[in-house]
């Protein structure tokens, strides 16, 4: 074979392989690949910019939970005392305590209408009337549950909803929230949560709920970890809709989760070296 024919023939081939080189789908790097972010719905919240920060008194330097109350009122509890205390959005001090029972370790609450339930970790819920002689006690301890954090209402089903922290059966991979039918007077199982749904590249697969709310517009349900910095969005079936990766900078330790009626989101730290404070985010 001539020098020529040899000089064409190793064109011919390099031309070849250049072809189906660039033909070829090319596996896409990490790099390259949407964020988990990019492939979740939009939330109407700037999680990097609260519109309001509350910094809250000693008391509530341990604040566990809070609800919406009334007339841009809220209702908190810290995890040691028997009391709720009414903070007031405007005034920005607490207007309001009452007692309703002994000091424990207090985990949830939520304003249900004329009437506020307030959770213990080990599954006791305490409902009591302000300014009424009424009371009751709930019963949602379950022997799978280790500790409970957080207590929500949801309105369409008319059933509160309990976030586990930590289960004996965790090791099976999944979080679990418990619902309380109150007409047939039961807990069960409603939303169980695998693990790859909380995973994310910041904090790995670790998330222990800390706090829970059901929006009153959308009916979505949030759970706020704690352990994790993270906040997950369920629909209302359950699915997941969005895994945020929260700033742990502004968001120390974050225990409470509530929302207002026309949907401004509140979310509550406790103080650890510094004050408790409540983050208000509202609607874009």
């Amino acid at each position: 074979m001539k020098f020529s024919s040899i000089l064409i023939y190793v064109a011919v081939v390099i031309l070849g392989v250049f072809f189906i080189y660039a033909c070829t789908p090319k596996k896409q790097k990490e790099d390259d690949k949407p964020s988990e972010k990019s492939e979740l719905v939009n939330l109407p919240y700037d999680l990097e910019n609260p519109s309001e920060q509350y910094t809250l008194p000693k008391k509530l330097k341990e604040i566990s939970g809070l609800s919406y109350f009334k007339n841009n009122q809220l209702v908190c509890v810290n995890d040691e005392e028997g009391k709720i205390f009414v903070y007031d959005l405007s005034k920005k001090e607490i207007v309001d305590k009452i007692p309703f029972g002994k000091d424990g370790d207090y985990e949830g609450v939520e304003v249900v209408g004329d009437e506020v339930f307030v959770l213990k970790s080990n599954g006791r819920v305490k409902g009591f009337k302000i300014g009424l002689p009424f009371e009751r006690e709930i019963d949602c301890t379950n022997p799978d549950v280790i500790e409970y954090e957080g207590l929500a209402y949801d309105p369409k089903t008319k059933h509160l909803l309990l976030a586990a922290k930590e289960r004996v059966k965790d090791k099976d991979g999944k979080k679990m929230i418990y619902a309380y039918d109150f007409e047939r007077k039961v807990l069960f199982k409603n939303i169980a949560i695998p693990e790859e749904q909380v995973t994310d590249k910041a904090n790995g697969k670790e998330f222990k709920p800390s706090g829970i709310a059901v929006h009153p517009k959308t009916g979505q349900i949030f759970i706020i970890a704690s352990s994790g910095k993270k906040l997950l969005v369920l629909a209302e079936d359950g699915q997941k809709e969005a895994l945020i990766s929260l700033n742990p900078k502004a968001f120390r330790q974050p225990e409470g989760i509530c929302f207002s009626p026309e949907g401004d989101l509140f979310i509550s730290s406790e103080g650890k070296d510094g004050d408790g404070y409540i983050l208000k985010f509202s609607v874009k």
